[in-house]
């Protein structure tokens, strides 16, 4: 059926004869028709009278409409391509609009066609825009060790971050980056290394060789300089929210990394408790990720002089657990990689591999202009998801996200009076993210179905 609506927007450009408009209105009313009778046919309790709308006959009925359409549709265009027009093709106006036909219309043997259907849905002349489909923006919080043992572990980081924004940004992704880490200079101790990020992600002339260093670059980056002691990690990206909670947006999809060659004294649970606390809302799903050590320098040494953690990790000291990391990143399905192995080139690429596929796409859309010379009436306005297979469900309307319980699958108005975007209730949601080549087409002209409260 997405065949169908990409043969209506071809008739639509590129054909404007009454013969092409009259072939266009049909596309309009059959696409509509099968629309509307599957809805309407879920909205209706079968009795025994109603055994023509038994589920097989529904199907017979939408498989024999639809291949009518499709051979109606194949042929027609055919013969335009051909160059088959009216006589009257060159009275025709050409500004795009597309309305009722202002002479009759006629048949092949040159009857008049009746302006007027017994069906009220054929009495409708549906105008089809796709919706550009948007994907959920990313929001990711970078906390970075600063300590004496991480001066080659924070010169890697510098060096891949301004790759993993680009390779997000370049997917087309709206992502936002806040960096915990104090600023070179502004550690409070001489031994802690202080880290700077280069444009373009950071801000032009941000970090100069001798200093001062500034390199935050709103809206997309957000250095918080603050230090990161040892085991501290968790506790600070927590304290210092309210330097950065005006970078989080409602929506987004969040993501954490940490950087540390050591554990951390603050336990799984209770990270996610403290973000909660912060906003049930912003924080109720998250993935966190990491690049720190697997295991204490001690645990590593005890094995192996040649194991690596040997060398890298920090030893154990005020937290013993050093699973705490690794276990936040199962309990959020993250990406975690080996800061022993001292290979950070992949990490980042399989961590924006990851922060890339978890922008589903997002259940909201701007509501399309209307064709030229119409007026948006929100009443005359209908919503469709188009699958990825090219089935067609039509969506009923609901007056607000407070009525999305009453309703499968549903969709409402930002405003109901001067509506400029349209967004789908969340188990509607849920069901369009689980397809990624999912289209929404907003219908223009036809009375809205809507569906009332149970």
């Amino acid at each position: 059926m997405r065949n169908l609506f990409r043969a209506h927007a071809k008739i639509t450009s590129r054909f404007r004869t009454p013969s092409a408009r009259r072939l266009r209105r049909l596309l309009n009313r059959k696409i509509l028709d099968v629309a509307l009778l599957r809805l309407r046919f879920r909205s209706i309790a079968p009795t025994k009278s109603d055994a023509h709308l038994d589920p097989k006959n529904l199907e017979v009925i939408s498989a024999r409409a639809l291949s009518w359409i499709c051979w109606m549709t194949i042929g027609c265009l055919s013969l335009m391509s051909f160059g088959c027009s009216d006589q009257s093709a060159s009275t025709e106006p050409v500004d795009g609009s597309i309305g009722a036909d202002t002479e009759a219309d006629t048949n092949s043997e040159g009857d008049t066609e009746p302006e007027g259907d017994t069906d009220s849905f054929e009495e409708c002349v549906a105008v089809n825009e796709l919706a550009e489909n948007v994907f959920q923006p990313l929001d990711i919080v970078f906390t970075i060790d600063n300590t004496p043992s991480m001066l080659d572990e924070i010169n890697e980081v510098r060096e891949n971050m301004n790759h993993f924004s680009n390779e997000i940004i370049q997917s087309g992704l709206d992502v936002r980056i806040i960096l915990i880490s104090c600023l070179p200079g502004e550690c409070d101790n001489d031994k802690f290394h202080g880290i700077c990020i280069d444009p373009p992600l950071g801000d032009e002339g941000g970090c100069p060789e001798d200093g001062p260093y500034s390199d935050t670059n709103l809206p997309t980056y957000l250095h918080v300089s603050e230090r990161v002691p040892s085991v501290k990690g968790l506790e600070r990206t927590i304290e210092t929210y309210p330097q950065w909670a005006e970078m989080m947006r409602p929506g987004a999809v969040k993501h954490f990394v940490i950087v540390s060659d050591d554990t951390d004294e603050t336990l799984p649970d209770a990270f996610i408790q403290g973000l909660q606390a912060l906003d049930p809302l912003m924080f109720n799903d998250f993935q966190f990720n990491g690049i720190f050590s697997y295991m204490s320098k001690d645990a590593a040494c005890a094995i192996s002089q040649d194991e690596p953690c040997c060398e890298f990790a920090a030893p154990e000291g005020q937290a013993p657990d050093w699973t705490v990391y690794k276990t936040l990143v199962e309990m959020t399905d993250g990406v975690s990689g080996d800061l022993c192995l001292q290979d950070f080139d992949p990490v980042f690429e399989e961590l924006a591999e990851s922060v890339i596929d978890s922008a589903m796409l997002s259940c909201e859309w701007v509501i399309p202009d209307p064709p030229e010379g119409e007026t948006l009436d929100p009443n005359l306005i209908n919503m469709a998801f188009v699958a990825g297979d090219g089935t067609v469900h039509l969506l009923g309307r609901v007056d607000s996200v407070d009525s999305c319980e009453n309703a499968d699958n549903a969709w409402y108005y930002d405003d109901p009076n001067d509506p400029t975007m349209v967004y789908v209730c969340p188990q509607t949601c849920a069901w369009i993210q689980g397809d990624p080549n999912a289209e929404i087409m907003i219908q223009f002209g036809c009375e809205t179905e809507t569906i009332d409260p149970i």
